[in-house]
């Protein structure tokens, strides 16, 4: 009498389990025979969960997996807690600075030193803090508190070199008026003080083209450093 193997039957519907021939709704997470499932509005979704998809869809509910963008009052809360974060740094080490720093005043005039010791600091400071986090994270506190998070524009992770690169955008403008402090005494005043004035409006120019590229972009709400880096700002808890 010749031993037959039992022949395996397949795998049942919503199972908990992968395996080969399975695929996962991306809705209900259960596992599927490949047949089972199809393709829809870019998710693979059983019979069940593409009436729960649908479902979702008309009550404005976004897909599993959506990139959504965070509301712009949200935005501007997280970046403020990042500020609010980085000013007292700031403030304590301009004064260790001052506090223990000797400049040599005979080769540069003080106000040039003032600006120089006042601003660098606030660029090397915001540079670290954005660039540590958002490279190793993908967040920063602010974004961490508000639940947001910085990817490239199909949703991976930005890498550390674009992490950088768009943290010191933002400082890159103070690093134009921290600059100032390195003229040369030989520099008249007034072409001093004209130069000055020139960084500083650069700087608030911007501040405010870069929150207006953010504020009228509707789709991806991308300001003018995302634009740049090709990141994005997405919401983690749509």
């Amino acid at each position: 009498m010749t031993d037959q193997l039992p022949l395996s039957s397949p795998p049942p519907s919503g199972s908990v389990q992968s395996g080969p021939g399975m695929g996962q709704c991306s809705v209900t997470k259960k596992w599927f025979p490949e047949d089972e499932v199809v393709i829809f509005q870019g998710q693979v979704v059983s019979a069940e969960g593409k009436q729960i998809l649908l479902d979702r869809l008309r009550t404005g509910a976004h897909a599993p997996g959506a990139l959504v963008r965070p509301g712009v009052f949200r935005r501007f809360v997280c970046i403020s807690i990042d500020w609010l974060i980085i000013l007292p740094v700031w403030f304590l080490l301009v004064a260790a600075v001052f506090g223990w720093v000797i400049i040599p005043l005979h080769l540069l005039r003080v106000d040039y030193v003032v600006i120089l010791l006042v601003y660098s600091p606030l660029a090397i400071v915001s540079l670290l803090y954005f660039s540590i986090l958002h490279g190793g994270m993908g967040k920063s506190i602010g974004k961490m508190l508000g639940h947001l998070r910085v990817v490239n524009l199909d949703g991976s992770r930005a890498s550390w070199k674009t992490s950088f690169l768009r943290s010191a955008l933002y400082p890159g403008t103070i690093v134009i008026i921290a600059a100032c402090g390195l003229l040369p005494g030989s520099v008249g005043e007034s072409s001093y003080q004209l130069m000055l004035q020139l960084a500083s409006a650069a700087f608030m120019a911007w501040v405010l083209a870069d929150a207006l590229a953010a504020l009228f972009d509707t789709r991806m709400q991308r300001s003018l450093h995302d634009r740049i880096c090709g990141t994005r700002v997405i919401s983690e808890n749509a």
